[in-house]
């Protein structure tokens, strides 16, 4: 990995040797590493902002298609409102969502308090109209990134399915990669118990048994969620959260989407106080006031309790009858455990990102964060959106309107413009 340098020292050239004689006609102009939100957003504004043709630009995407993941996950949490506003969507016009929901006469509640924050099935009927509209569709390719080379002016990205040449690449991988297990968990798991993860994929909501008593642990918007969503008169859910919880409406303070406090944040070139700048601004583990409002309700019908206190270890008595030991002294008894416990604390990307890093000597803060130059080029046509850019964005990088953020920034555009 590169070792800590300033924002000041530019973009190097990414040119490798010459390769083997390719027809000319088949490099696109762009090619986007990731489907999801910023993915999805970026593909739509090349498009819509004419920069590329939908026969110019592929995205690829290991499931093949606009959001998959996006929408797995939140159903799974059972999400049914956005934390984010009706003005952040996929669509470049701001009020493009709500000119949607009154054309289509949504007959749903559509918004919640504050801010008119949309409900997820109006957001995701509205971005699969702007999916639709712009033809994403056909311009994703399914297929898992595994490597990046650079020969002459364009790049070869090799996936598990094809070969695809670009002469520009944005890398928009998300959060998306190992969900967190408490080692206490993963010894649990070992012996059989009834323990999964809300985040992965082999998640169902379905086998879950319809009744006894599950325990939901985390603190969090996810872990709320997931609580909410799976408690009812026969299913008692407990809500084990390491911390009392933390209300928050905003991931991050909205001064953090425009001039009131990135002016300041981008005159800071000591990349190690921007990243604590970051951690700090970020309301981690916080939940709105309305899921608050929600619990205490299911508190009150007795399908739901919260329990302050962490895990120390948890005895397998049979598969589906556990006792968790806490670090208070008591006990508590589950059937079923749902770990609600956020995704591994890592730069996204994993191993293809290491393999850039390494072959091309990429630039690396302490952190292991990617250095980009203004317009979040990493290397001469090599950039990046989400969280592989947040030390140039900032604390609402990886949100939906940071995808609005970096799409700015990597095209040169004005607010204007968007």
């Amino acid at each position: 990995m590169a070792g800590p340098g300033s924002l000041g020292e530019g973009v190097r050239n990414l040119r490798g040797k010459p390769g083997r004689m390719i027809n000319r006609d088949s490099i696109l102009d762009w090619a986007i590493i990731g489907g999801g939100i910023h993915g999805t957003y970026l593909a739509n504004t090349l498009i819509r902002q004419r920069v590329a043709g939908r026969s110019d630009l592929r995205v690829i995407d290991p499931h093949g298609k606009p959001l998959h993941q996006w929408k797995k996950v939140t159903a799974s949490v059972g999400m049914e409102y956005l934390r984010s506003p009706k003005v952040h969507h996929l669509d470049l016009e701001p009020f493009s969502l709500k000119h949607y929901a009154q054309c289509e006469r949504f007959e749903d509640k559509m918004y919640i308090t504050p801010n008119d924050r949309p409900s997820l099935k109006l957001f995701n009927d509205h971005t699969d109209s702007v999916i639709e509209t712009s033809g994403l569709n056909e311009i994703y390719r399914k297929g898992y990134a595994l490597n990046i080379e650079w020969s002459c002016d364009h790049a070869v990205i090799t996936t598990d399915h094809e070969v695809i040449r670009a002469k520009k690449v944005i890398l928009a991988i998300g959060q998306g990669g190992s969900a967190n297990w408490p080692e206490w968990a993963k010894d649990a798991a070992l012996e059989g118990a009834a323990i999964c993860h809300v985040l992965e994929g082999a998640y169902c909501r379905e086998q879950i048994p319809e009744s006894g008593e599950v325990v939901v642990v985390g603190g969090g918007m996810s872990a709320v969620q997931t609580a909410l969503s799976i408690a009812d008169e026969n299913r008692h859910v407990t809500l084990l959260s390491p911390h009392s919880l933390r209300q928050n409406n905003y991931d991050s303070d909205p001064g953090w989407m425009g001039p009131k406090y990135l002016n300041r944040f981008r005159e800071i070139s000591c990349l190690r106080k921007r990243r604590r700048i970051i951690n700090e601004a970020r309301n981690s583990g916080s939940i709105t006031h309305d899921l608050k409002w929600e619990l205490i309700k299911s508190q009150n019908k007795n399908e739901c309790s919260l329990i302050i206190d962490t895990v120390r270890s948890c005895s397998v008595l049979t598969n589906d009858l556990l006792l968790l030991n806490l670090k208070s002294g008591e006990t508590l008894a589950a059937n079923h455990i749902v770990l609600a416990t956020g995704y591994e604390n890592e730069r996204p990307g994993g191993r293809l990102i290491d393999r850039l890093i390494s072959k091309y000597d990429l630039k690396c803060s302490e952190c292991g964060f990617p250095i980009t130059d203004t317009s979040l080029q990493w290397y001469e046509n090599l950039y990046v959106s989400g969280g592989l850019a947040e030390l140039e964005v900032g604390p609402a990088s990886r949100n939906i309107v940071g995808a609005r953020m970096a799409a700015r920034k990597i095209l040169n555009m004005t607010e204007n413009n968007f």
